[in-house]
Order: C-alpha cells, then sequence, then structure tokens
C-alpha cells in the first residue's frame, strides 16, 4: 500500500501533535505534582504534593517570605514521603503560621498533616478534608489491616499530640477508607477531633 505525498504528511501532523500534547501532559503533571505558592500579601496559597525534596522548598520559602502569616491551602492531594512531610508539619509549626480552607479547598492524606500544623486553623464551608489509611509497596500494596499491626501510630500520634490534635483522630482516619480510597470528613467529625481552633465549623 503506497501513501500518497498529501497522506504521509497528515500522518506526520498528527504525529507530531501527539508528541506535543504528551510533552505538555508531562509538564502539567510535574506542575500539579510540585510544592508550590502563590504570595498574596501577608497569605500564601499553596498548592501540590509534597516528597522528600519539599522540605527545603518550605524552607526556603518560609525564609523568604517573612511577611507571610498564614498559608491558605487550596488542592492538595497528599505526600509522597509521610517521614518528611511531618517534618514540614513541625517547620510550619515552628514558624507560627496559620492555616486556612478556602470554600473550594481540598485536601487529603498527608495534607492534612500540615493544616493541623497551623497555630490558628480555620476554613470556608465548601472546603473539603479527606482522610484514608496508608500503604506501603508499588506494584504489591499492603495496608495495615494487611499487615496485622500499625508502625506508624505511635509516631502519627505523637505529633498529633504536639499539633494539639486528639490522638484518635489516627487511628479514625486509619479507619475511615482503604489507602486507595478517600472519606471527606463530615463538619461534626472536623469538629470533634478538634482540627478548627476556633470549634465553630465554618466562617
Amino acid at each position: 500500500m503506497h501513501l500518497s505525498m498529501q497522506n504521509k504528511t497528515r500522518i506526520a501532523f498528527a504525529l507530531v501533535g501527539v508528541l506535543i500534547a504528551f510533552a505538555v501532559w508531562q509538564g502539567w503533571q510535574k506542575l500539579c505534582d510540585d510544592l508550590r505558592f502563590k504570595v498574596r500579601g501577608d497569605r500564601a496559597l499553596v498548592y501540590g504534593t509534597t516528597d522528600s525534596l519539599s522540605l527545603g522548598t518550605m524552607r526556603s520559602f518560609i525564609r523568604d517570605n517573612p511577611q507571610v502569616e498564614t498559608l491558605v491551602l487550596h488542592r492538595m492531594s497528599g505526600t509522597k514521603d509521610s517521614a518528611t512531610n511531618l517534618r514540614i508539619a513541625r517547620e510550619i509549626r515552628d514558624a507560627r503560621l496559620k492555616t486556612h480552607l478556602l470554600p473550594n479547598s481540598y485536601i487529603a492524606s498527608g495534607a492534612v498533616d500540615l493544616f493541623i500544623a497551623g497555630t490558628e486553623r480555620t476554613m470556608e464551608c465548601g472546603a473539603m478534608i479527606g482522610v484514608h489509611s496508608w500503604s506501603i509497596g508499588d506494584k504489591e500494596r499492603f495496608s495495615p489491616k494487611d499487615i496485622g499491626f500499625d508502625r506508624s501510630q505511635p509516631k502519627h500520634e505523637r505529633f498529633l499530640r504536639e499539633m494539639g490534635i486528639d490522638p484518635a483522630f489516627y487511628v479514625f482516619t486509619r479507619e475511615a477508607a482503604e489507602p486507595e480510597d478517600i472519606y471527606v470528613m463530615k463538619m461534626d467529625e472536623i469538629e470533634r477531633y478538634g482540627l478548627l481552633t476556633n470549634r465553630k465549623g465554618c466562617l
């Protein structure tokens, strides 16, 4: 089968379009994954996912933006490195930063640790806080339920006590949903475990 020059040109343009679309998609995925900030006066919008490099990112941000008093967590799906994520949360607390959620904020998993690190924690109605159990492994994943014990429980409960949060919150998150799922907390649950400092629910 012989292709005309016109058809060959069309195929070539189509392949170039696919390659460009793939490159844009990869760039967008990277943008979504990076921990990043948009400073607006004494507030900073926070996006992305934390990983092993994010501690340095947070420290640099705090050092370079002493005027920022509140971190507004916007769209944050969690963390790729739980141990580093807890260190980032402690950096937030040590810097005496407040945390806030907008009506369209969605935070989940490890991002919740960053929220509760705020010295003052507030949210507006419509914000969503998602929790679930953790898991380990790549191709085959195991949760505490599969393993039969939870090695992370003591360190997470200690972290919660440091932040002034009821340590029972950890077991709640673990039991709320499997690792592949997300449970969006109800307002009475958010208030029950002391996630908000004003104890008044939505602003």
